[in-house]
C-alpha cells in the first residue's frame, strides 16, 4: 500500500461521507423517541442510565466511545457525529483496498467504494442517525475477513471478542471462519480452534446479559415462551417473508443490475475453494440473523455488503462503463440520496425505503415494482450489450 494512493482514498472517502452529510438530515431527538434514547444516555450515564433496555445495552461499546470522547470535551451529540464520520471513512477506505488486496482490481475497488456509499444504510443512514453502534461494525468485518483469510485465527478472535460489544454480526466471520477451518484445516487444529473460540466467546456474549440490568426488553427472538413461539411462527408469516426478500434484493441491486447468475456464479468459483466456503458462511449466517433479528431488515441487509464488493470486485474489469454509469445512476436514485429522511412522521418514515417488519401497503408494492423495474432495466441493458458485441466481432 502507497502512503500517496493511501491518503487519495482516505481523502476522497471524506469527501464522499461530507457530500452525503450534506443532503442528510439529521433526526430529531427532540420530537421522537426511537432507539437512539438508549444510547444516548449509554453514552452519558454508562450502566448506571435508566431505563437500560435489550439489545441496546449489550452493544455499548460505541457509546462508552463517545463517553470518553466527552471526558475530552466534546458534547455527546458532537461525539456521535465523530465517531459516525470516523466509521464512514474507514468502511469506504477499508473497501477499497480489500477489494484491490483480493480482486488485484484497481477499477473493482473504486466500484465497490461506490456502490457501498450509494447504499442508504451503509453511510447516509448512519449519517441521519449518527447514535446507532454500527459505525465500526463495517470497517471491523473487513478486519475480520481479512485475517481469516490469511488464516490469523488469534488475531481474528481478539478483533471478535472486541467487536461483538458493538454489533451482534460482528460475531458472524469467526463463526464463517470455523467452518471454513473444518474443511480446511487439520481435524485436531480445528477442534483446538473450536475449543478456544468457544471458551473466550461465550463470556463475552453472555456476561454482558447476564450482568448488565436492563430493565426493558425489545428483543424479537429469546428464550421466554413468547419469544421461543415467535421464533416459530415468524417464518409463516406472510408480510414478514415479503419485506425481508425485497430488503435482500434491494441491497442487492447493484450487483443484479450488472450481472447475471451465470457470471456471478463464475466469480464466485473464481475464488479459493477456503474463501468460498468463509462467505457461504458468513451469507448464510447474516441472512438467519437478520430474518430474526428485529423489524429493520434494510439495515440489517447491509451486512450482504460483503459478498457484495467481493463479486463487483471480481466482476468489474468485464464490465463496460456504460452498464456501470447506468448501475451507478439506478443505485442513487432507487435508495433516495438526494431526499431527507421523513422522520416528522412515522409513517412516512416507515415507507420510505419499504420493507419494514410486517408493514404492507402500496408504499411497500410502489417499491417493489421499483425494484423490479430497475432489474428489467439492468436485464434488457446486458443484452443489448451482448447483442452489440456479437454484431461488432
Amino acid at each position: 500500500m502507497k502512503t500517496r494512493e493511501l491518503l487519495w482514498i482516505l481523502l476522497l472517502a471524506a469527501l464522499t461521507t461530507l457530500g452525503l452529510d450534506l443532503v442528510t438530515n439529521a433526526i430529531n431527538t427532540q420530537g421522537n423517541a426511537w432507539d437512539f434514547l438508549y444510547y444516548i444516555a449509554l453514552a452519558k450515564d454508562g450502566f448506571r442510565a435508566d431505563p437500560l433496555a435489550s439489545p441496546f445495552a449489550y452493544r455499548y461499546l460505541t457509546p462508552f466511545l463517545v463517553h470518553g470522547l466527552s471526558l475530552l470535551g466534546f458534547s455527546i451529540e458532537r461525539g456521535f457525529g465523530v465517531i459516525a464520520y470516523f466509521g464512514a471513512i474507514t468502511q469506504l477506505t477499508g473497501i477499497f483496498f480489500f477489494v484491490k488486496w483480493l480482486s488485484n482490481s484497481t477499477k473493482g475497488a473504486y466500484l465497490a467504494m461506490a456502490v457501498t456509499a450509494l447504499s442508504l444504510f451503509n453511510v447516509k443512514f448512519l449519517l441521519f442517525d449518527i447514535y446507532r453502534p454500527d459505525h465500526l461494525a463495517y470497517a471491523l468485518i473487513l478486519l475480520q475477513t481479512y485475517l481469516a483469510f490469511n488464516r490469523k485465527f488469534l488475531s481474528l478472535l481478539l478483533v471478535t471478542l472486541i467487536a461483538s460489544q458493538i454489533r451482534e454480526f460482528n460475531i458472524i466471520p469467526l463463526v464463517a471462519y470455523l467452518f471454513m477451518a473444518y474443511h480446511s484445516e487439520e481435524r485436531g487444529l480445528f477442534i483446538k480452534q473450536a475449543a478456544i473460540s468457544t471458551a473466550c466467546l461465550a463470556p463475552a456474549i453472555l456476561l454482558p446479559r447476564l450482568l448488565i440490568p436492563v430493565t426493558e426488553n425489545y428483543q424479537l427472538v429469546g428464550f421466554s415462551g413468547d419469544a421461543l413461539l415467535t421464533t416459530v411462527i415468524l417464518p409463516f408469516i406472510p408480510s414478514v417473508d415479503v419485506n425481508f426478500i425485497f430488503s435482500i434484493f434491494a441491497y442487492l441491486l447493484p450487483l443484479l443490475f450488472i450481472a447475471d447468475l451465470k457470471t456471478i456464479k463464475t466469480a464466485f468459483a473464481s475464488l479459493p475453494e477456503n474463501q468460498r466456503r468463509y462467505l457461504l458462511a458468513y451469507t448464510v449466517l447474516v441472512l438467519l440473523l437478520s430474518f430474526f433479528g428485529g423489524t429493520d431488515f434494510n439495515r440489517f441487509a447491509t451486512f450482504l455488503f460483503l459478498p457484495q464488493i467481493i463479486l463487483i470486485g471480481l466482476i468489474a474489469p468485464v464490465i463496460p462503463n456504460l452498464q456501470i454509469g447506468f448501475m451507478l445512476a439506478v443505485t442513487f436514485i432507487f435508495n433516495r440520496l438526494w431526499m431527507h429522511i421523513p422522520d416528522w412522521d412515522v409513517e412516512k418514515y416507515r415507507d420510505f425505503y419499504g420493507g419494514f417488519s410486517l408493514r404492507l401497503n402500496m408504499s411497500t408494492l410502489n417499491r417493489i415494482v421499483e425494484l423490479v423495474a430497475f432489474l428489467a432495466l439492468g436485464f434488457g441493458l446486458r443484452k443489448w450489450i451482448g447483442k452489440s458485441r456479437v454484431i461488432e466481432t
